[in-house]
């Protein structure tokens, strides 16, 4: 087979993976639901199939790019700061005592979305692929919006319907559409919503449809609850402000956004006193704590007869766990604890008693009763696995993936912003800001979409032709 033949070849196979990869990550947990016995728990081949998906394709990738010899092209600064930030994590896991397998592991769970983002830029596919792709992972979403607001409106009805048995969140009023939480829901959404967004403020005219479609979203995205999407949405839609321009668009849209969200708070009792509940934890946890009043004596010495213990006031554990990290940071803070053994996926699924490890303190890291066992923030786990070294190695490489895109992300008096570019700058600023309250850049969806995006972003980029530079005119001289 000739080598055009094959490289053709294997692009059409990665971008076949990459669209099996991006639908897999949005349907598998309510796949997992649908198959679950009651009683029992979930089959382990969807995520078998998953990390198979992930596997093949970085097996293409390494693939397309030998049979394309287009190595040089992956030695931008974006890719070498790759390479330090992955040795920087293998340091701090040797350094914290994880074993080779534990590091492994890690490893692939942190950049196992950055899989696709390689694979796009390998295969640089023609346009109209990927088209296709965007076609379908929007008629996903668009599923999962109208699901949302079915059950916005009807309750837990809507919830069993589509085969949901674990009705936590229905009870208390937040829609998940398809998706586990509410909150990956809310990510997805407000990816989805910026998306919408820049491509608006960069088109001469939008129609009503376009507002429509964006009014939707943000209902549904309303309907999750999930406030740290709902806040990184209006802060991303500022800075594509800032880039892009288009203020009266990006205006009435961040006034469509927090009205919904405003309604969905005010006209609702039960999300209502939900909001209340968190923000008196928020308060709760950072102010002074105060040892609780103990019972009046009992003349006979004894306490008094029917003199309840008071109940301590509820605190926001994210809170809680941001002042346990930091006192961890203080004693490791320039390469952590090792990757693998804090509150993360890996740690949880090789140690279900991670948090018992005496590194941690005399009695490990207390969850306060926190129902899950992962640390609810990414950039926390981060930072008490691999140090300051690994979070400004971490940051440093973000920073690096959008800089080439900047330039077209911006408008220009000639020109307007290319949508795709602004649209990956303003949701990498996202997904930083819904990783302090979320495990958003670890977990099974929102790292595979914001890769891709940045892959179609970076292939576009790396197609646009360089301006030319204009010759200076010649000055005829008497």
């Amino acid at each position: 087979m000739r080598s055009g033949s094959g490289a053709r070849a294997l692009t059409w196979l990665i971008v076949v993976l990459v669209g099996l990869v991006l639908v897999d990550v949005l349907v598998e947990g309510w796949v997992l639901a649908l198959l679950t016995r009651p009683g029992g728990g979930p089959p382990a081949w969807p995520k078998l199939v998953k990390n198979g998906l992930f596997l093949a394709l970085a097996a293409l990738t390494v693939a397309s790019v030998l049979v394309r010899r287009r190595w040089r092209d992956f030695t931008t600064r974006a890719d070498l700061a790759l390479l330090v930030l992955a040795l920087v994590m293998v340091v701090a896991g040797v350094v914290g005592g994880s074993p080779p397998r534990l590091i492994g592991q890690a490893l692939f769970v942190y950049f196992r979305g950055v899989i696709v983002f390689y694979a796009l830029r390998a295969a640089d596919p023609p346009g109209p692929w990927l088209r296709r792709i965007g076609w379908v992972l929007a008629g996903i979403i668009g599923l999962n919006v109208a699901v949302a607001l079915v059950q916005m409106l009807v309750g837990i009805p809507a919830f069993t319907a589509v085969g949901w048995t674990d009705l936590t969140w229905a009870k208390i009023d937040r829609a998940q559409g398809l998706l586990t939480h509410p909150n990956h829901l809310g990510h997805v959404l407000g990816l989805a919503l910026l998306g919408l967004l820049a491509a608006m403020v960069t088109r001469p005219r939008v129609r009503w449809p376009w507002w429509a479609a964006f009014a939707a979203g943000a209902l549904a995205l309303s309907a999750t609850q999930s406030r740290e999407s709902v806040l990184a949405c209006a802060v991303g839609a500022g800075l594509l402000w800032l880039l892009a321009r288009g203020g009266r668009r990006i205006l009435a849209a961040v006034a469509v956004l927090l009205l919904c969200a405003a309604a969905q708070v005010l006209l609702r009792p039960a999300n209502l006193a939900e909001w209340q509940r968190r923000m008196s934890g928020v308060v709760n946890a950072v102010a002074p704590t105060t040892p609780p009043a103990s019972p009046a004596p009992h003349p006979s010495g004894g306490a008094k007869v029917g003199t309840a213990k008071p109940k301590p006031p509820q605190r926001e554990i994210r809170i809680l766990m941001y002042q346990q990290g930091l006192r961890l940071l203080w004693h490791e803070p320039i390469l952590g604890y090792g990757v693998g053994q804090f509150g993360g996926i890996v740690a949880q699924e090789n140690n279900p008693n991670w948090n018992l490890n005496p590194r941690f303190g005399p009695g490990g890291f207390d969850r306060h009763g926190f129902v899950s066992k992962q640390v609810d923030s990414f950039w926390l786990h981060l930072v008490v696995e691999t140090g300051l070294l690994g979070l400004l190695a971490y940051l440093c490489w973000l920073y690096l993936l959008i800089r080439p895109l900047l330039p077209g992300a911006r408008r220009r008096p000639d020109r307007p912003a290319d949508p795709y570019a602004a649209w990956a700058v303003v949701a990498l600023a996202f997904v930083v800001q819904v990783a302090f309250l979320s495990a958003s850049l670890e977990d099974e969806v929102l790292p595979a979409l914001l890769f891709a995006l940045l892959g179609v972003a970076w292939t576009r980029t790396r197609r646009q032709p360089t301006p030319p530079v204009a010759e200076p005119e010649l000055v005829a001289v008497r």
